[in-house]
């Protein structure tokens, strides 16, 4: 396959490769590899994203014509107080809820762990894939 040999050329043996799909298209959750197979993704960007949904790439095309990036903390922006709040707006319960939404697992972790200092008790998957930092 001409992908590999490119790939082998160019990329370090050190950075590992689970399967010999070259993804050259995508939408829900299905990939279309360089050599033309429709194959399923299971992993979906290591669980966390499907991004050739068509509602994903539409929100992506959104969001470039508008700003790229900025970080929340520095530079709060309105779609993401509107994603928290429908988020807390489906927990079941009658009290008030606070979300926080971060990029990685570990931070979600760590975030989450130093906010229910106060609390009793931590609810957490021990099979569940929460990163690669030696602490999480």
């Amino acid at each position: 396959m001409r992908m590999f040999s490119r790939r082998a050329d160019a990329i370090s043996r050190g950075v590992g490769m689970t399967t010999q799909v070259y993804a050259a298209d995508a939408e829900n959750a299905e990939i279309w590899d360089v050599g033309g197979r429709r194959c399923i993704d299971f992993a979906a960007g290591i669980a966390v994203v499907n991004t050739g949904h068509p509602n994903v790439i539409a929100a992506v095309k959104d969001r470039l014509d508008r700003f790229t990036h900025t970080c929340h903390q520095i530079v709060p922006y309105e779609n993401n107080v509107g994603r928290v709040e429908r988020l807390n707006s489906s927990v079941p319960g009658d009290f008030k809820k606070k979300s926080i939404v971060v990029t990685m697992g570990p931070r979600r972790r760590e975030h989450g762990q130093d906010r229910v200092r106060p609390r009793t008790a931590v609810i957490a998957f021990t099979v569940a894939f929460d990163g690669r930092t030696f602490m999480a």
